[in-house]
């Protein structure tokens, strides 16, 4: 890239996007990215195994993953779809250091930005900026949460699918059926026919 004399210098994708969360001056950003480990995983990748006890947070540049969970009986359940520029982490594991019971999974290949909590709890310590950056990324994170599960509970299940193309353009071009199914309380069967009779219109 050059840069031209009198022109501003125009920020990269992730760094505008994170600037438009909460402003990161070039300094933090520089500072962000040093403590970032930059990766690409194959579809199928474990990221977090349940039962285990993490230490990273995952920032999806591309792709899309997901968070699940177990239940007492065996039955695996998905509890968000985690796509381009959102953070995948079980936050609670990491705070309490306790094992997780929450999984998390690239379901097609990702290109990921990965963070070890401490590393970033002791970088938003000396670093205001990152901290409020974080601190309002977490906070957009969970009103997200609380809006799918509010849609979870008031939508019925062709609305929820429609939320979910909304969020993510071709998703269903990118992953299995069964795992949008799973995403939205609903069997593979009965998102089939949602499929068929929208698409019939």
């Amino acid at each position: 890239m050059f840069n031209l004399p009198n022109q501003p210098i125009i920020m990269d994708s992730l760094h505008q996007f994170m600037n438009n969360i909460s402003p990161l001056s070039k300094k933090s950003y520089t500072a962000f990215m040093e403590m970032c480990c930059s990766q690409s995983y194959k579809a199928g990748t474990i990221l977090t195994e349940i039962d285990s006890v993490p230490e990273s947070i995952y920032f999806i540049e591309s792709g899309v993953a997901r968070s699940y969970s177990i239940s007492e009986k065996g039955v695996e359940y998905i509890r968000s779809l985690i796509s381009t520029y959102n953070i995948l982490a079980p936050t609670e594991a990491l705070i309490t250091k306790n094992p997780t019971k929450i999984g998390c999974q690239c379901l097609t290949n990702c290109d990921v930005l990965e963070i070890n909590y401490d590393t970033l709890m002791q970088v938003c310590k000396a670093e205001t900026e990152i901290s409020l950056w974080y601190t309002r990324t977490m906070e957009l994170h969970y009103a997200h949460l609380q809006k799918t599960n509010d849609e979870l509970l008031t939508l019925n299940a062709t609305g929820r699918y429609l939320k979910l193309q909304k969020r993510i353009p071709n998703i269903d071009n990118m992953i299995n059926q069964y795992h949008i199914a799973s995403n939205l309380g609903i069997t593979p069967i009965q998102l089939s026919r949602i499929r068929k009779k929208l698409y019939s219109r």
